[in-house]
């Protein structure tokens, strides 16, 4: 009997996947995270699943979590129509361009939906390769921006 083969897919996180999460931080930062690290994390999930206008988008390839971005959305004082925001990723340390790539727009997809006008990247530690944001449409300005439109 075959397996089934499941697609590479990008979907957003419930209460459910901290483990996966955990996973994902740990094959990252190349050490296991002890019990409170892990509740921590657990609780931190919640709390952001909470938020009005948080999205936590998980990158899947078959069982295993490859990727994660935070994108959240705000009205500023000075935009027209609301921004969103990456401000986190973390990626597999054998996940490439294209993994990368489908983050993003999925990001900027939630973000259309969501009526948001611009797509804002802005990460401490910046996991992409130099080509990967402005092959997504992104700019460089004081944070790498796009218009949604």
């Amino acid at each position: 009997m075959r397996g089934i083969i499941r697609p590479v897919q990008v979907r957003e996180a419930l209460p459910k996947d901290v483990p996966a999460l955990r996973g994902l931080l740990e094959e990252v930062l190349g050490h296991k995270l002890d019990e409170e690290e892990a509740a921590k994390l657990a609780h931190n999930l919640l709390y952001f699943l909470s938020g009005q206008g948080n999205a936590l988008l998980l990158l899947e390839d078959g069982p295993r979590l490859v990727g994660a971005l935070s994108v959240w959305v705000r009205q500023g004082v000075f935009d027209d129509l609301p921004v969103a925001r990456v401000d986190r990723v973390l990626l597999a340390p054998d996940a490439g361009e294209k993994e990368a790539l489908m983050l993003l727009e999925q990001a900027a997809a939630l973000a259309r939906s969501v009526g948001a006008g611009d797509l804002e990247v802005l990460l401490e530690d910046d996991p992409f390769a130099p080509e990967t944001l402005p092959r997504a449409g992104l700019t460089p300005r004081t944070a790498y921006r796009a218009r949604l439109r």
